[in-house]
């Protein structure tokens, strides 16, 4: 083994010890990146669409991020399995309940702080992976979450960010296809799970 795939071996086992539940060295042919993927952005259009400085239109085109990404060689796909709230569970009525349909008042609110404390555990974990990739050599590597930054209750994306060390945009806001990319790598996941939701992220490596 290289001393390259042995200090990508290394980070590999870094982010499971940090709390991955898998991560995966994979090459960058493997990022699925097309520019529908932005357009689901806009339509129908999501509550953050030029409302955070994580989503697009401030984020790359698509088309811009697929020369990024042939820049760089090796890629980590990480990912983190979180079970859904107990309260949310328990009324799940039968196999065709969907996620809007099984949660009735109150339920929302219990399942949307779950959710909150869930995605900022997996932010933290990307950038701590990110983190450690630089002091390893790979100053270039970059971090990406997902869904839409919410590190701040409301973000005002026409003033500076206020954690500029932190936030990092997600996969989608960069147009790659987080579902196809995963399947690539072999850690696909099913759509529409009512029991866990899979947490995909992806550092760039170099």
């Amino acid at each position: 083994m290289s001393q390259a795939d042995t200090k990508l071996s290394a980070l590999q086992e870094f982010a499971i010890k940090k709390g991955a539940s898998h991560a995966k060295i994979i090459d960058t042919n493997m990022i699925a990146i097309d520019d529908r993927i932005q357009l689901k952005c806009r339509y129908p259009p999501c509550i953050n669409y030029g409302k955070n400085r994580m989503c697009p239109p401030y984020t790359p085109s698509a088309k811009e991020v697929e020369g990024i990404v042939t820049k760089y060689t090796d890629a980590m796909l990480v990912q983190v399995e979180a079970s859904m709230p107990a309260p949310v569970i328990t009324e799940i009525k039968n196999d065709e309940s969907k996620l809007a349909e099984i949660v009735k008042e109150g339920g929302m609110e219990t399942l949307n702080a779950k959710l909150l404390e869930d995605w900022k555990k997996f932010h933290a974990l990307i950038t701590e992976i990110e983190r450690e990739a630089f002091k390893n050599g790979y100053y270039l590597s970059l971090g990406l979450v997902m869904g839409s930054c919410r590190l701040c209750p409301e973000c005002d994306p026409k003033q500076p960010c206020k954690h500029p060390f932190e936030s990092r945009p997600s996969m989608e806001a960069m147009g790659i296809d987080v579902y196809k990319t995963a399947k690539n790598a072999g850690l696909g996941f099913e759509w529409n799970q009512k029991f866990r939701i899979v947490y995909n992220g992806l550092l760039l490596i170099d």
